[in-house]
């Protein structure tokens, strides 16, 4: 990955609507040229899709924390049985598999905080093979998702 991936990644992570053009003239490259190399990042999977910024307050999604999950028993069956849970949650915006004292990082979102503390209890618990649930309610967001350190990543 060169100076110009680089800089083509973080133009398209802070605006994935981007003309190709646009993207062209701040590179000092072709029009072509820059579709080529959009192309390449695309088939490598570094460029996975595209999305749109939504303000979850817009969509009365007032609440927000995190659940440290730990299994009861850290078996197949009980990690398969957890993903698995965890996918059919709308709610659950992600979901880490992690080391540590607890084995998942999950960040949920809600209307409110009876409908967080529904979630937990009514959805997150049920999961067969679950143990010990820890939560963290988000009071602000001191830096939001601002995609990915492109300048860390390594040249080729």
């Amino acid at each position: 990955m060169d100076k110009i991936d680089k800089q083509t990644l973080k133009a398209l992570q802070k605006d994935g609507r981007k003309k190709n053009s646009e993207l062209a003239k701040e590179t000092g490259l072709a029009p072509s040229t820059m579709l080529e190399r959009v192309k390449k990042l695309e088939n490598r999977g570094i460029l996975k899709g595209y999305r749109a910024v939504v303000d979850p307050s817009k969509l009365g999604l007032n609440a927000q924390g995190f659940a440290c999950i730990s299994l009861n028993k850290h078996n197949a069956r009980d990690i398969e049985s957890l993903e698995k849970g965890i996918e059919k949650i709308p709610n659950v915006r992600a979901c880490y598999h992690i080391t540590g004292r607890f084995d998942y990082l999950i960040h949920i979102v809600a209307p409110n905080l009876d409908g967080f503390g529904d979630i937990i209890k009514n959805k997150l618990a049920t999961i067969p093979g679950m143990g010990k649930i820890e939560t963290f309610l988000v009071y602000s967001e001191v830096k939001p998702d601002g995609g990915w350190p492109i300048d860390a990543a390594l040249e080729e």
